[in-house]
């Protein structure tokens, strides 16, 4: 099971608020990230630009048959078990508020979910299920019982 560490501040810093630059740095931390151009990072993504300032301060360089991400998190705060949830064709802003309630749940912490007082305003979202008391991450569960069911046997 690979872990994907990020910083939501850092993120939101160097992508200058953009919500696509968001998506295309939390993608490039994943071992999942191997792209081979702009054009298919887009697709992958269902996003409809990669923002210009990205490509102008060299932080995603196009080689020959590759699209090198020079970005890494600095000091990792929070984790993703599945990046999955960043190709799904739904909005952004949905993706992005996902993003954003992973981000307050630490790296120590092992649970599929974060007291609701930690993100009081979220709405309902594709990615979460909200209740009174919790906002549980069904994705990020998903893959901790595939990676429990190939422990035992």
């Amino acid at each position: 099971m690979d872990i994907t560490y990020f910083n939501w501040y850092e993120l939101l810093a160097h992508s200058r608020g953009d919500l696509a630059a968001i998506m295309c740095l939390a993608y490039a931390q994943s071992s999942e990230y191997n792209e081979k151009s702009t054009k298919l990072l887009m697709r992958k993504l269902n996003i409809n630009h990669i923002p210009y300032f990205l490509i102008k301060n060299r932080t995603f360089v196009q080689y020959r048959h590759i699209l090198v991400c020079n970005y890494k998190t600095k000091e990792p705060q929070s984790y993703f078990l599945n990046p999955r949830f960043l190709f799904i064709n739904v909005p952004i802003t949905d993706k992005i508020v996902y993003l954003r309630a992973l981000s307050m749940r630490k790296p120590s912490c092992t649970n599929d979910y974060i007291p609701r007082k930690y993100y009081k305003k979220v709405k309902s979202n594709f990615f979460m299920r909200i209740t009174e008391d919790k906002i549980y991450f069904p994705e990020e569960s998903s893959i901790r019982e595939i990676h429990n069911r190939t422990d035992v046997q």
